[in-house]
């Protein structure tokens, strides 16, 4: 198995994660990040299904697309739901996570304008976030209080964990005692922890 992707976090890591804390055997290939060299990105595009990555290899079959990507993953680690229901669960905090992540990236990331960005960033900072915290910690205590779906540990709180720990200010989850917990307890999983701790450096 093989994950290509660049050397960054962003749309990559919550495969690695999932890769890491199943103990899956892998390649971490990266491309050197398009912002400090564009080069080896630009030669190897075209090769990618779609011109983008991430991109999974296993057993000779090219998978792309950064969240199916992750889970394919986690369902064949045994990170993804085992009924309909449990996989319903775990997508639905996935997309959720998903478009808070999109929000995040506009502002931060991906707008040019200054005037625009600090705008951009206040709404997410002041009203998004406190809403997307405000509805998954809803949805935790509706699901027993410890994990998003099935009652232990998946690929949902795997990328929620994700999530947080990529905030500009990771202190915000800690006003949701519940989601700060699931934080907490994903963050001290002696894989992640491991993980965290070796994985090369990168900006985002």
């Amino acid at each position: 198995m093989k994950l290509t992707y660049f050397n960054l976090r962003a749309r990559g890591e919550c495969a690695r994660l999932i890769l890491e804390q199943a103990g899956a055997d892998y390649e971490d290939h990266r491309l050197e990040s398009p912002f400090i060299d564009p080069a080896p990105w630009v030669a190897y595009k075209a090769s990618t299904p779609y011109g983008q990555l991430p991109v999974l290899l296993d057993d000779g079959v090219e998978i792309a697309q950064s969240m199916t990507i992750a889970r394919y993953c986690a369902n064949k680690f045994g990170l993804g739901g085992k009924t309909p229901m449990e996989v319903a669960q775990m997508d639905e905090i996935v997309d959720a996570l998903s478009d808070a992540t999109e929000a995040q990236y506009k502002a931060f990331l991906f707008e040019k304008d200054e005037a625009k960005k600090a705008e951009l960033q206040k709404t997410f900072t002041d009203t998004t976030l406190p809403a997307v915290f405000k509805n998954l910690e809803k949805r935790l205590d509706q699901r027993g209080g410890e994990y998003f779906a099935a009652g232990r540990l998946s690929w949902a709180d795997i990328v929620f964990y994700h999530f947080v720990a990529e905030l500009p200010n990771k202190e915000a989850v800690k006003a949701f005692p519940k989601l700060n917990a699931l934080y907490e307890k994903v963050a001290n999983l002696p894989k992640i922890k491991s993980w965290v701790e070796r994985r090369p450096a990168s900006a985002v």
